[in-house]
């Protein structure tokens, strides 16, 4: 456990002293934010709903030396970074990485994405199958259940819990589910969270609903998806479950699929050394 730690220590420190830079480009009138290191084939980094670029930060380090490796800011999904007119659909997105790609002149790309930005990640997939050579499926979001329409129900209710009632106990729960062990937050940083979700309260609320409304699209990408497919899921998900995950080795057959124990719903930081493992060996076989 200790080498573990040091691991991902050392690989997110190193991420901020040069082996990673941070750039912007303007994609249709819209600033975008990434980071980037490395060269050789491309792999870009797609995070979901709430996310940013810097939560790959640590886990890309591991592929600089062999990949150049992209994470953007998605406009829309991340809180930061609305999207232009609220264009919040997967298609609308699905265009902007076209776009941004072309920009930083990536080609033949490996993608990876995690929870809602595989939904992101399939449609371009689908759209685009000459220019990805890859896609891995990182704890994608359950578009298929009952549970899954009603998930802007429940993330709205997650939401003004927290801030209407000061929610740190919600918020330990909520995190639970995020994390088999869940990490331990300080106080203050919790108050700061509540302060974040109150300001980007309706933000949410219109990108929750929007992504629902479009769960039944994504099983038609799938269909279109030509290039080989990785999709990895966790034993304890509170966004996805098991019979999800079976439901996408129906789908993609030919495809590898990995069910990681005692993880929750972020696998790449959880279990990054065992993600991390896969990953490459998925790509060599490629």
């Amino acid at each position: 456990m200790i080498d573990l730690n040091y691991k991902n220590l050392s690989r997110y420190v190193s991420s901020y002293l040069g082996s990673l830079q941070a750039y912007s480009v303007d994609v249709d009138g819209q600033e975008c934010k990434y980071i980037e290191g490395g060269e050789g084939e491309t792999i870009v980094f797609i995070h979901g709903i709430g996310g940013s670029k810097v939560l790959w930060r640590s886990f890309m380090q591991s592929y600089i030396g062999r990949y150049r490796v992209v994470a953007v800011d998605v406009p829309g999904l991340c809180i930061d970074a609305p999207f232009k007119n609220n264009r919040h659909n997967f298609r609308e997105l699905s265009c902007w990485l076209t776009l941004f790609l072309e920009k930083i002149q990536a080609s033949n790309v490996h993608l990876v994405a995690h929870c809602v930005g595989c939904c992101v990640a399939s449609s371009y997939a689908s759209s685009h199958p000459q220019n990805v050579a890859s896609i891995a499926l990182l704890n994608h979001l359950d578009v298929i259940s009952e549970k899954a329409k009603s998930i802007d129900t429940y993330m709205i209710d997650v939401v003004d819990s927290i801030i209407d009632k000061g929610g740190e106990t919600l918020w330990d729960e909520f995190m639970a589910g995020l994390f088999y062990s869940p990490l331990k937050f300080p106080v203050f940083l919790k108050k700061y969270r509540e302060r974040y979700l109150l300001k980007h309260r309706d933000h949410l609320t219109t990108l929750f609903k929007g992504v629902a409304r479009q769960f039944p699209l994504v099983m038609g990408y799938w269909g279109k998806i030509e290039c080989p497919v990785l999709t990895i899921a966790s034993s304890h998900d509170v966004f996805s479950s098991i019979e999800f995950h079976h439901s996408l080795k129906a789908h993609f057959p030919a495809g590898q699929h990995i069910l990681l124990d005692k993880c929750g719903h972020v696998s790449f930081l959880e279990k990054s050394e065992d993600v991390l493992t896969i990953h490459n060996d998925f790509l060599r076989l490629i």
